[in-house]
């Protein structure tokens, strides 16, 4: 990822210093203005419960320069997965209550062992509008590990939010999926006990669960 990392970094994109998103004025008490888009917006997770889905746009250095990472988690129960994108394009309406980003998603192929990445020739688009100070409504495509942001599909309110919720999401919607299905998996191994199968369903599961906080909390 690093190596990939330091590839793409030729294409900067600073989600967190974007140009034309100025700081909200503050208006009169007889005027009721339309929340913006600003600097601090793009620097913040965004969770949607009914969707079981979260994002953020991650900042990261390479080779001394500055660029951006698009995270998507779908915490989707044993379909969850966390997708990254490279922002190609990332732009504020004119009336900045809505941006929009034009991004490519990393592949991951492992061949021998070796994984390798790419970026997919294709660029996807979504649209993030701002509804209320700490709610903004986009679209999600896609069905079961082909989930994505995007331009057409379910559109979701997504409440804006300050830490992480990859911990909350994974124990919440993915360890019961996970939990059941690595049980079934151990209940149908005839050569292990009853407490071994109830332990290593819990291992797995576990492990799962931790697997999906860490990629969606990446480190660069």
């Amino acid at each position: 990822m690093k190596r990939l990392m330091a590839k793409l970094g030729l294409v900067v994109l600073a989600a967190g210093t974007l140009g034309g998103i100025a700081a909200p004025s503050v208006a009169s008490a007889s005027t009721k203005a339309k929340p913006t888009i600003t600097n601090t917006d793009l620097k913040r997770y965004y969770k949607s419960a009914k969707s079981k889905t979260a994002f953020y746009f991650k900042t990261y250095k390479s080779n001394g320069k500055t660029g951006t990472l698009l995270i998507f988690g779908d915490f989707n129960g044993k379909n969850a997965n966390v997708k990254y994108g490279v922002p190609t394009s990332i732009k504020v309406s004119k009336n900045k209550r809505t941006l929009t980003t034009k991004y490519k998603l990393i592949e991951f192929k492992t061949t021998n062992n070796k994984t390798t990445t790419s970026l997919t020739k294709k660029a996807y688009t979504f649209k993030l509008t701002k509804k209320t100070s700490t709610t903004f409504s986009t679209k999600v495509t896609g069905t079961k590990l082909a989930r994505r942001l995007g331009t057409t599909g379910t559109t979701y309110t997504y409440t804006k939010t300050k830490t992480s919720p990859a911990s909350a999401y994974a124990k919440k919607y993915v360890k019961p999926a996970m939990q059941k299905q690595y049980t079934d998996i151990f209940n149908n191994t005839d050569s292990l006990t009853a407490a071994q199968k109830k332990q290593y369903a819990t291992q797995y599961t576990n492990s799962a669960v931790t697997t999906m906080i860490n990629n969606f909390n990446y480190k660069s």
